[in-house]
């Protein structure tokens, strides 16, 4: 069987507060994360710079060792990762003194994200290699960023629609009206309201929801 990457760096998931304004135009957010980052001293490899990196002399560069386990049903032979190499198959002469031979390191780090426009509730946005630093040069994780709306004191959202609540007076329903509304983009324009129009009727504005 493939043997999965035991040195990969683990994936980070945070959440991003966003206002449903934001939702309306791209944006570009930078956030700082404490997490596993490359050493800079050994670049990653691990070794102090200048020393080789050996073939394990424990699984002969394998990676992998023969295990046997004696039980009263007999023996069985199975195959695990070497306990010298960590399943690497190679080890630096010399560690690091910096990260202890790991090729990494804990430190805060600044990155930035792309949000597209129309970014809904609990949306996942994946940024590769974002995530924490893999052991020895090993590929990084990923980073997630789960959306997550604040509340409006106007606007409800239901999918790319937005819906509000209009209260009028009853002579506006009965006779009529020019009503001034604010869209979420603050921009003013004027709903007519038809005479005869009946209470918790929905009116369609075209466009004026999220993208």
């Amino acid at each position: 069987a493939r043997r999965k990457d035991s040195r990969k760096g683990r994936n980070i998931e945070v959440a991003m507060p966003m206002s449903l304004e934001e939702t309306l135009e791209n944006q570009e957010k930078e956030i700082t994360l404490e997490k596993l980052v490359k050493c800079q001293r050994c670049q990653g490899s691990g070794g102090e710079p200048g020393s080789k990196i050996k073939e394990c002399f424990t699984c002969r560069g394998a990676g992998q060792v023969q295990q046997v386990k004696r039980t009263i049903l007999g023996s069985f032979n199975s195959i695990v990762s070497c306990p010298e190499c960590m399943g690497e198959g190679k080890k630096p002469e010399k560690p690091c003194h910096i990260c202890s031979g790991e090729g990494r390191i804990k430190d805060k780090e600044t990155i930035k994200i792309f949000i597209p426009a129309g970014v809904d509730q609990n949306q996942l946005i994946k940024v590769e290699r974002a995530g924490e630093q893999g052991k020895r040069g090993a590929k990084a994780g990923d980073l997630y960023i789960r959306i997550s709306l604040k509340n409006h004191p106007v606007f409800e959202r239901r999918g790319d629609d937005l819906l509000m609540k209009l209260l009028l007076n009853f002579s506006q329903l009965a006779a009529g009206d020019d009503v001034e509304i604010t869209d979420l983009s603050e921009k003013k324009f004027i709903l007519k309201i038809a005479p005869g129009s009946e209470p918790k009727k929905m009116l369609r504005l075209s466009g004026k929801g999220i993208p």
